[in-house]
């Protein structure tokens, strides 16, 4: 059993380091895509995990660091080929920015994207992804995140009753440890859309941020939460116990302040995965200068289930993510 990249062939229990040549950069620096390549005991399916489309998403390439280290020292005891994307904007994680900096496209907007020379290079750079590393793979488990004073946990599901392949993503999506799905249909050029579009099975995971970036447990846990999510394909053959979903949400926004200034937390990272009333006080953006409270954010819905929690005293513009939660009388119970 091997599986080829380009002119390599990765053998039973093998692995590789490779990067894929995107351009040369003003700089003079030769700008290029890291790809680890894992390859298990067993022959299967290839999964691409991917993390960092948005550069502030710090927390999601720590985890496919770990989840590096998890595949090596379990001895590739797994069936099938492992593909990690650990930072896909390599540009935007440099400045730790969400989009990338000297165009600010937002890369997950950009797919299938455009030939260089023709467009701007965000979607350039999306070209590439789609066309060499989309096509070599079965299955993406697109991760995202929280940035470094957010936190995120929830994954993305499907109608199961209306086509085996949403079938096939709802039940993925119950194995992935969050409290809380959202049954959302995306169309905005994301790579999920793109590689649905390809034929590909895709499952999107949002978890973490920077204030679990110590959280060795909430680590763990999410590795725990991808081998749960992979066993459903047979990928990995044990699977770890795991919080079930609690509820389905249909309906959602993000909660963002209307003016800029300090942001004053009135919740804490516990409160992701429950549910609070309408009206419930989640934050105060005051000013820095005259010490008046500028905003005030409320949950907008009578059951208002949070998704994502900023938890820190941080600064904000007008319109920065804050929150993301679900209306609980949307959806069902599970």
């Amino acid at each position: 059993m091997s599986f080829k990249w380009g002119d390599q062939a990765i053998g039973k229990g093998e692995k590789i380091f490779t990067q894929i040549p995107i351009c040369t950069m003003a700089s003079g620096y030769q700008l290029k895509l890291p790809i680890h390549i894992i390859n298990g005991q067993r022959s299967g399916l290839s999964v691409l995990i991917v993390c960092t489309s948005h550069g502030d998403e710090f927390w999601s390439a720590e985890f496919c660091r770990r989840v590096y280290n998890f595949l090596i020292k379990c001895d590739h005891d797994f069936s099938g080929t492992i593909i990690l994307a650990p930072v896909l904007n390599p540009l935007a994680f440099e400045t730790g920015s969400r989009n990338t900096p000297i165009d600010n496209h937002n890369l997950n907007r950009v797919f299938p994207g455009s030939e260089f020379g023709s467009d701007w290079f965000t979607n350039s750079l999306a070209k590439v992804i789609s066309e060499q590393i989309l096509p070599k793979i079965d299955i993406v488990l697109d991760y995202h995140g929280g940035g470094s004073d957010t936190i995120i946990h929830y994954t993305y599901t499907l109608d199961p009753n209306k086509s085996e392949y949403n079938k096939r993503v709802h039940e993925i999506a119950l194995a992935s440890g969050a409290e809380i799905l959202w049954e959302h249909v995306e169309s905005r050029g994301t790579l999920s859309n793109y590689a649905e579009e390809l034929g590909k099975l895709v499952v999107v995971p949002e978890v973490g941020g920077g204030g679990l970036i110590l959280d060795v447990q909430f680590f763990d846990k999410a590795i725990s939460d991808m081998v749960n999510m992979l066993s459903i394909l047979d990928i990995f053959e044990y699977k770890h116990l795991s919080n079930k979903p609690r509820i389905v949400v249909r309906k959602g926004k993000t909660v963002r302040p209307a003016h800029g200034g300090t942001f004053l937390p009135m919740v804490e990272s516990n409160i992701i995965g429950k549910t609070v009333s309408k009206e419930t006080v989640l934050g105060h953006v005051v000013s820095p200068y005259t010490f008046e409270n500028l905003d005030t954010l409320y949950a907008p819905f009578n059951k208002t289930e949070i998704m994502q929690v900023r938890n820190r005293l941080s600064k904000v513009h007008p319109g920065d993510y804050s929150f993301i939660v679900g209306d609980g009388e949307s959806g069902y119970y599970l």
